[in-house]
């Protein structure tokens, strides 16, 4: 077991979420800003997609911790647990204030995509769900046969669901917060501004969310591998493997929109950082992998659109 420091917790539980989600407010306000009737940021879908990555990797983050704190005995480490819970009350308390202001549309569509990240590491037991099972058991069953424990499900664990979840929550989550938020208060513009679609924010932004979140598997590889972690990386049994197929992704993606520069730049830039990252590579190199967007989101912002 690692050695828990502060600066270890510091990084886990405040700046790694805070960063992470800066890709959020990236792609929330670029959605917010060119779906909305009249040009307009719209402070809620924002908030709703920042608070609630905030939340998700938060509460992941603070589980994985959880055995050392309980066993920390230096009290200024277990106060940065008090401070991490504080700051999680906080973005959920942001949250409720966002969702109050919003239809209830907006709610059931942010709780679909979160209560799965939320999920993530908990153990599922198939034990709850066996209610029909045990009812149909009592005909024609011994009874005295012994019980089996039922087998759990953990959402981490299964091959590709890092990856599928990043893209889909990040990519179809954002944009369908955005959208239950605009056409509930009348501001959906018709027509995105050139040159944008939607095709393109949901693809780009599926395909960039699950690309890095394979990047982050193949940081990891050895220790998966050791491990015995079903990721990516490792059922492919190859970095290169992987590194190629992650590429391939990227250009696909950029020869389908070459008619927008922002999104090419974005996927020539994720591109080349899959080359110059590796497993050796410093973790937090791999934060510029998480904003291949971000940086071409705040270029169009800025450039006179905002």
């Amino acid at each position: 077991m690692s050695i828990l420091t502060i600066q270890k917790l510091a990084d886990e539980l405040f700046l790694r979420p805070i960063v992470i989600s800066m890709n959020s407010l990236a792609l929330s306000c670029l959605m917010s800003y060119v779906m909305s009737a009249n040009g307009t940021l719209d402070w809620r879908p924002i908030t709703i997609c920042v608070t609630s990555d905030i939340l998700a990797m938060g509460a992941d983050h603070l589980k994985d911790k959880e055995e050392e704190f309980k066993n920390a005995n230096d009290p200024r480490i277990a106060s940065w647990f008090v401070y991490a819970r504080t700051f999680l009350t906080a973005s959920a308390v942001l949250l409720a204030l966002a969702l109050s202001q919003c239809p209830i549309s907006t709610l059931l569509t942010t709780a679909v995509f979160v209560a799965p990240a939320l999920l993530w590491t908990t153990p599922i037991s198939f034990k709850k769900f066996g209610l029909i099972s045990r009812h149909l058991g009592r005909f024609g069953k011994d009874k005295h046969q012994p019980s089996t424990s039922a087998p759990t499900l953990v959402i981490k664990r299964i091959p590709g669901m890092k990856a599928i979840f990043n893209g889909i929550i990040r990519g179809c989550g954002i944009y369908t917060v955005v959208l239950s938020v605009l056409s509930g208060s009348g501001n959906l513009t018709d027509t995105l501004p050139s040159p944008w679609s939607v095709i393109q924010l949901i693809v780009w932004s599926t395909v960039n969310r699950s690309c890095h979140a394979i990047m982050t598997d193949v940081r990891d590889f050895d220790d998966d591998l050791k491990a015995g972690v079903p990721t990516i990386p490792v059922l492919l049994g190859s970095v290169l493997k992987t590194k190629v197929i992650l590429t391939a992704c990227h250009m696909l993606v950029m020869l389908a929109f070459m008619e927008n520069p922002y999104i090419m730049g974005s996927c020539l830039f994720a591109a080349a950082l899959v080359w110059m990252l590796g497993k050796h590579s410093p973790k937090k190199a791999f934060l510029f992998s998480s904003h291949s967007q971000s940086l071409f989101i705040i270029w169009y912002l800025l450039t006179g659109h905002i």
